[in-house]
């Protein structure tokens, strides 16, 4: 780590004990999890995580595709 900070959020209980679940099973801490799942994020066009839902399209009816 070159500039490590602890971080101050409250995130849910549950979401948290299974994050340090997932981090066990990999045989590492949830900070190099964390560190390695924000390295590897697949971004869209907006710069945010593909699995984000989209604003620009509230409003607009779905169209069938064919």
């Amino acid at each position: 780590m070159q500039d490590p900070i602890a971080m101050g959020w409250k995130v849910e209980r549950g979401n948290k004990d299974y994050f340090a679940e997932l981090a066990s099973k990999a045989g590492m801490s949830g900070a190099a999890l964390f560190d390695l799942m924000v390295e590897n994020l697949e971004l869209d066009d907006r710069g945010l995580p593909t699995w984000l839902p989209r604003d620009d399209s509230k409003g607009q009816l779905p169209i069938d595709k064919p």
